[in-house]
C-alpha cells in the first residue's frame, strides 16, 4: 500500500518546514555548487562544492521571503519573493551544476537542484534562481 500526502497536508508541511516554523528563526543560504554532482536522498551539505568565481557569494533567505505554499497539479510549491542572482565579475571562468539551499548554520543541506545543463559562469555571466521555489510531492 502506498503512503499519500494529502494536497492540505503537504501545503501545512511545506509552510511549516520553510516559513512558519519559529523555532528556526535564522533563514537559509543559497549558493551554486561547482562539483559534478547529482543531489540524491542522503546528500549532505558536505558533498556540494561552492562556487568560487570572482563576485559570488551566497545569497541569504530569510523564512519570510517564502510566500505561503499553494498547489499546482497535486504538488506544492513554496516560493521566495526574493531570488537568488550571482553575478561573475572577472577572474577564470568556473562550471556550476546546480544550486543548494542550507540552514542558517551551514550545518544541514535543505534542498538542492542540479541543472538541466552545467552554466558557465565567465566574467560578465549572471545566474538568476527565478522563480526560487521549493517542490513537495507524493511519490507512488
Amino acid at each position: 500500500m502506498n503512503m499519500v500526502i494529502p494536497n492540505e497536508g503537504k501545503l501545512l508541511l511545506l509552510a511549516w518546514a520553510i516559513r512558519d516554523d519559529t523555532a528556526f528563526a535564522g533563514g537559509y543560504f543559497v549558493g551554486l555548487f561547482s562539483n559534478n554532482y547529482t543531489p540524491v536522498n542522503s546528500s549532505v551539505l558536505a558533498d556540494f562544492t561552492p562556487a568560487s568565481f570572482v563576485g559570488y557569494s551566497v545569497v541569504v533567505l530569510a523564512r519570510l521571503d517564502f510566500a505561503p505554499p499553494v498547489i499546482l497539479s497535486n504538488v506544492a510549491y513554496i516560493t521566495s519573493s526574493v531570488t537568488p542572482i550571482y553575478d561573475c565579475t572577472g577572474g577564470a571562468p568556473e562550471t556550476v551544476y546546480g544550486w543548494f539551499m542550507a540552514d542558517a548554520t551551514l550545518t544541514k543541506v535543505v534542498a538542492a537542484q542540479r541543472f538541466d545543463v552545467p552554466r558557465v559562469m565567465s566574467p560578465g555571466t549572471e545566474e538568476a534562481l527565478d522563480p526560487f521555489r521549493i517542490a513537495l510531492k507524493t511519490f507512488t
